[in-house]
């Protein structure tokens, strides 16, 4: 095993949706695929009792026809270890080709991970993939790093969750972490029975259909009540087989129902507005901090580059809601800010100081987590 830092650090950003692996030097991921494993459907789950293959990623998406998926990260919390360990060692050996004994490692997790899951983290990777240290860091702090800031609001809006987290000089403020209870999963939900009701069923494609529309057509307007131009909003997608079909309304309430979910599903939701649970986490701070928060608010994760004119929709809406100047920072690649927040972080000087290396862990067990997490 070589020394903890003698290569360059290997870091892991977990998504729901898409997990993204790269190295610390670099400014970009090496690797960016889907958080999803597959196996043979012929196998009725009696995994174990012979050989088979075992696809990973994107590979197991195209073979979606032939395969049961499993999906171990759900509303970014880890549920199937088995599957998220095979991915993590597909990272290694299969998107990175490094040795996992020679490479720290940073690993991101959600605001909300529990110690027993840190720990379970820290004995896969010191137990199993044998690194030499770890450093696991919530992505609300990293998307913040990633976007040189140390204190401001993380809005993560990610596939299966949309969770918001304000972050002071590097420390999650936890007592204030808010979710909205809607998020990517919702939107392609929503269009997808959009569509349907309009005569249009795509079969096995229409994942993928739904999610080019969302990549594409989605966007926000500060005129969301006051009448419009029809070309002002009119959305086209142009389908696989070469026809054009209008998402004019998918593409306006795909987006709209962030900011008013009782107007686009007609009735009253079980969930918060963006701009409800934006206030609400910042009412739950101090209030000297409250302005410094609301002037740096971070919008990162896969669905949010994709929406035009979101970031400005949502400085209008917080502010009319909180009465304080809001200031949203973007990036248009807001999937990757966490994972480019974990490559700052390794470069760090004073960030060596809470890695746990795998003596430290044999030795101390838990407490150490507890302690440096």
């Amino acid at each position: 095993m070589s020394e903890p830092f003698s290569k360059p650090v290997v870091v892991i950003d977990n998504g729901s949706y898409n997990i993204k692996a790269g190295f610390a030097c670099d400014n970009h991921p090496v690797s960016i695929f889907r958080t999803t494993v597959g196996r043979p459907k012929y196998l009725n789950g009696t995994y174990g009792r012979g050989y088979y293959d075992v696809y990973i990623g994107d590979e197991a998406i195209e073979r979606s026809k032939d395969l049961d998926l499993c999906y171990p990260v759900r509303q970014g919390k880890i549920i199937h270890w088995d599957n998220m360990e095979r991915i993590w060692h597909h990272i290694f050996y299969r998107e990175l080709k490094v040795a996992p004994e020679d490479r720290s490692v940073i690993l991101s997790c959600a605001p909300t991970t529990s110690w027993d899951d840190k720990v379970k983290c820290c004995e896969i990777f010191f137990e199993t993939l044998n690194v030499p240290a770890l450093c696991i860091k919530p992505q609300s702090i990293l998307a913040l790093f990633g976007t040189g800031l140390t204190t401001g609001m993380s809005v993560d809006l990610g596939r299966s969750l949309t969770e918001i987290n304000p972050v002071y000089e590097g420390g999650s403020i936890a007592y204030a972490n808010m979710q909205t209870n809607l998020a990517g999963d919702t939107v392609m939900q929503y269009i997808t029975d959009s569509l349907a009701k309009r005569g249009y069923d795509f079969g096995e494609d229409t994942t993928d259909i739904v999610d080019s529309i969302m990549k594409q057509c989605l966007y926000s307007t500060l005129e969301a009540t006051a009448p419009r131009k029809r070309e002002d909003y009119t959305r086209t997608y142009t389908l696989p087989s070469g026809e054009v079909i209008d998402v004019s309304d998918e593409a306006f309430y795909g987006a709209e129902m962030y900011f008013q979910p009782d107007v686009v599903f007609g009735k009253s939701m079980p969930c918060l507005s963006l701009q409800e649970a934006l206030a609400t986490a910042l009412a739950k701070c101090d209030n000297e901090l409250q302005d410094e928060l609301c002037e740096s608010m971070v919008t990162h994760g896969g669905l949010v580059a994709g929406i035009t004119g979101f970031n400005k929709r949502m400085v209008r809406e917080v502010q009319a809601l909180t009465g304080k100047n809001a200031n949203v920072i973007g990036s248009p690649e807001s999937y990757s800010v966490a994972w480019l927040g974990g490559a700052t972080f390794a470069g760090m000087g004073e960030s060596k100081k809470i890695w746990v290396n795998k003596k430290l862990f044999e030795e101390f067990g838990e407490r150490i987590v507890r302690n440096r997490f």
